[in-house]
């Protein structure tokens, strides 16, 4: 049996962990979390938010949410396609995001891309190669 890796934010805004099981919990608020001590593999698909601090091997889709990939989070063997993709990590493999994608000062990214907007902030290692998607 599987259960969705998911959490919700507390009073300070701070994720938590949330039981899936409670009938009492706003699914709205829910965001995946992946922490630092787990490595997945696999596909993980999410509505709003996912972020990523440990490591990930696999595929990752969504058409509306953002994905953030943590400062020392890896994600290999990746095919990443969400709506806005926020790296401070390392990724290698390729990502579409159709709003927008951002390498934050310590990403490493190595792999095809493909944005409606990109930003590279001082520091982002790239290696690839990129496309504007044309929306």
């Amino acid at each position: 049996m599987t259960t969705p890796a998911v959490a919700s934010r507390d009073e300070r805004g701070q994720p938590k962990l949330v039981n899936s099981n409670r009938a009492n919990v706003n699914k709205d608020n829910w965001l995946g979390f992946v922490d630092d001590v787990v490595n997945f593999t696999g596909e993980v698909c999410f509505k709003s938010m996912l972020r990523i601090d440990g490591n990930f091997s696999g595929n990752v889709t969504s058409e509306t949410g953002t994905l953030i990939i943590s400062t020392g989070a890896q994600v290999t063997k990746a095919q990443i396609d969400v709506a806005v993709a926020k790296i401070n990590g390392t990724v290698e493999g390729n990502i579409r995001a159709t709003k927008e994608l951002v390498l934050g000062r310590t990403a490493n990214v190595k792999g095809h891309v493909a944005a409606s907007a990109l930003v590279v902030e001082e520091g982002a290692q790239f290696n690839g190669i990129c496309r504007r998607l044309i929306n």
